[in-house]
């Protein structure tokens, strides 16, 4: 028997995808931190650190190149320093200066000592190497002693000038993003000390954008992946309202993995089929009282030759006649309601030359210009009709039609120009309803049952397409427009 899962709701997925780039980002950055991991911290005991400096200060060395002190340290002669006193955690320059000068034995002038409090910005903090000065070794480093540049004023209240500045630094672990240290040598130069970085910035910064730009790929992936499953289902929705309206054939939507998106399709679904089955007994309805009418027709016909009067004889007949149109006009109109032809691709050009070849040869005045060959799905019978019924339109009350085919990427355009008065605006909707015929154009006179343009617009719409009417100096116009691929 095979297993079925449980769908989740929109919900949970939206849940579980939060979790997934959350826990995503995470192990990226630790997979990240692996690959390029950060410089090291240099921990360093305060009374080292001066002894160090002090240590160097003291040895003859004149040269400018970089010269290592031990693994942590760099010392270089130049001109000037090329930093200024204090930084970021001035306190603590100070009270290293002090204790320096006095180490030395030299006026606090003669040391300069820049230090910068550790960063916590993301592209900052681990680019170089980073010095953590304790006071004292063994020590517990917890989170509230390596605090960058905390300090207590109540406990230093009473202390002012250098001794102040000495117990602060004695007494205070400093986590610093950069120090700098440099004294004054006899000859003028400066004596610079910098902490030995351990590895390339660079490769910092790489890593930092290599996790922006994976997490915002991460981020990029379950974004699509929710709004595809979200979106989805609503095109597919979208979809079959559509053709259902253009085709008044139901559309099932079918299988929904979302559960809310399969209560909403299973609603739909039902509602296509309810539509169907009503507009299906409507139409069988009017085609079975179309027909029946037939037989009463018939028996107005033979009594109409009983009738001595040649005139009411000749009006009888007449008005049977024009009832016989219309039922043959209603049952060709149910029939083509009832039943939809299979789609075919169809020589459209083909398809208009010989209508207006047809229309021709009875004596009408009938042109067809455009090329010689289009290509088009649709149902063939359905769409010679509609054109048939607007050139006879045309040549009825236009006196001749000008049949102009024009082919384009989105849509193909069919126009039927004629000499006559044409539509007025005001009526252009009216004009397609069914059995309305408009007094401007149409009388009883010239027969026709006011079901043409409503069958043309019928089948055209149910290919996607739609017909409207133009007015302009040369006469007057039905455009249509069909689209190049039809459902």
């Amino acid at each position: 028997m095979k297993l079925r899962l449980p769908r989740l709701k929109l919900a949970a997925r939206l849940a579980i995808a939060i979790v997934l780039v959350a826990v995503s980002s995470f192990l990226l950055d630790q997979a990240l931190r692996t690959m390029i991991p950060p410089p090291p911290f240099l921990v360093a005991q305060r009374s080292w650190l001066v002894e160090t400096i002090v240590h160097a200060a003291r040895t003859d060395w004149d040269g400018t190149e970089r010269r290592a002190v031990g693994r942590f340290l760099d010392l270089q002669v130049q001109p000037e320093p090329g930093f200024s006193q204090g930084g970021g955690s001035a306190d603590f320059a100070r009270g290293l200066q002090a204790s320096l000068a006095e180490a030395l034995g030299r006026p606090a002038a003669d040391v300069r000592v820049r230090a910068d409090t550790f960063s916590d910005n993301f592209w900052e903090r681990s680019a170089t190497t980073s010095v953590v000065v304790i006071p004292r070794l063994p020590m517990l480093l917890s989170p509230r002693e390596a605090a960058s540049d905390r300090w207590e004023p109540e406990r230093f209240d009473r202390l002012r000038g250098p001794l102040a500045m000495k117990e602060i630094a004695a007494g205070r672990t400093s986590v610093l993003g950069r120090l700098d240290i440099a004294v004054r040598r006899g000859d003028g130069r400066w004596l610079v000390m910098n902490p030995r970085q351990m590895g390339d910035a660079r490769w910092h910064y790489m890593r930092n954008l290599l996790a922006i730009a994976g997490n915002l790929l991460i981020l990029a992936i379950f974004s699509f992946w929710m709004a595809r499953s979200i979106v989805a289902p609503l095109g597919r929705l979208a979809g079959a309202a559509e053709r259902l309206g253009r085709d008044r054939e139901p559309t099932l939507i079918g299988d929904m993995r979302l559960p809310e998106f399969a209560a909403i399709a299973e609603t739909f679904d039902a509602m296509q089929l309810r539509l169907k089955r009503f507009v299906d007994e409507r139409v069988q309805m009017l085609a079975a009282i179309s027909h029946d009418l037939r037989t009463p027709l018939t028996r107005l016909r033979l009594l109409a030759e009983y009738v001595e009067d040649p005139d009411q004889r000749a009006q009888l007949q007449s008005n049977v006649a024009e009832m016989e149109t219309m039922v043959a006009d209603a049952l060709a109109f149910m029939r083509e309601e009832a039943s939809r032809e299979p789609m075919e691709t169809v020589d459209l050009a083909t398809l208009l030359i010989s209508l207006a070849d047809a229309y021709h040869d009875l004596g009408e005045d009938v042109v067809y210009e455009g090329p010689d060959h289009l290509d088009l799905r649709c149902r063939a019978v359905a769409m010679r009709r509609a054109f048939a019924n607007l050139i006879a339109n045309g040549c009825k009350y236009g006196e001749a039609v000008h049949i102009l085919l024009v082919d384009g990427e989105e849509e193909v355009s069919i126009a039927f120009r004629d000499r006559g008065p044409g539509i007025p605006p005001e009526d252009a909707e009216r004009a397609f309803a069914p059995f309305v015929r408009l007094e401007s154009s149409r009388g009883r006179e010239t027969g026709g049952t006011g079901l043409g343009l409503t069958i043309s617009r019928d089948v055209i719409r149910s290919h996607g397409g739609e017909i409207g009417f133009e007015r302009d100096q040369c006469g007057f116009t039905v455009r249509v427009r069909l689209p190049r691929r039809a459902d």
